[in-house]
């Protein structure tokens, strides 16, 4: 096998491992709190394959997996990161400004007239 070969079926594979974890975030997002065997059941996937997809989603700052108990066994659960948990807490308060609105509303007319 030639290195083109093979650098274009990694490429492949992580095309379609992206595909696989935004159509999981999307359930997740949806479904907040569900766990690993649940999801997997719902998607038509295996529990392996779902908790790979959501490993690499928490990699990437997306989700939270937490282990909980449910009917007395422990079960992973899957929860998308809050809008809250992407800003810092000086980016919070600065949003919580009143005047920050009306930048915002600024920025977004002045967006509208350039492309409307």
């Amino acid at each position: 096998m030639s290195a083109t070969t093979i650098k274009t079926a990694i490429a492949a594979v992580e095309d379609k491992g992206v595909e696989t974890d935004l159509e999981l975030y999307g359930v997740v997002d949806k479904q907040p709190g569900e766990s690993v065997y649940s999801l997997a059941k719902a998607m038509g996937w295996s529990t392996g394959k779902t908790y790979a997809a959501a490993r690499r989603l928490e990699r990437a700052g997306m989700v939270h997996i937490d282990k909980t108990e449910r009917n007395g066994r422990n079960v992973l659960t899957i929860k998308p990161k809050t809008w809250e948990e992407y800003y810092t807490p000086e980016e919070l308060e600065e949003m919580r400004q009143p005047e920050f609105m009306n930048e915002v509303e600024a920025i977004v007319k002045k967006a509208q007239l350039i492309d409307p």
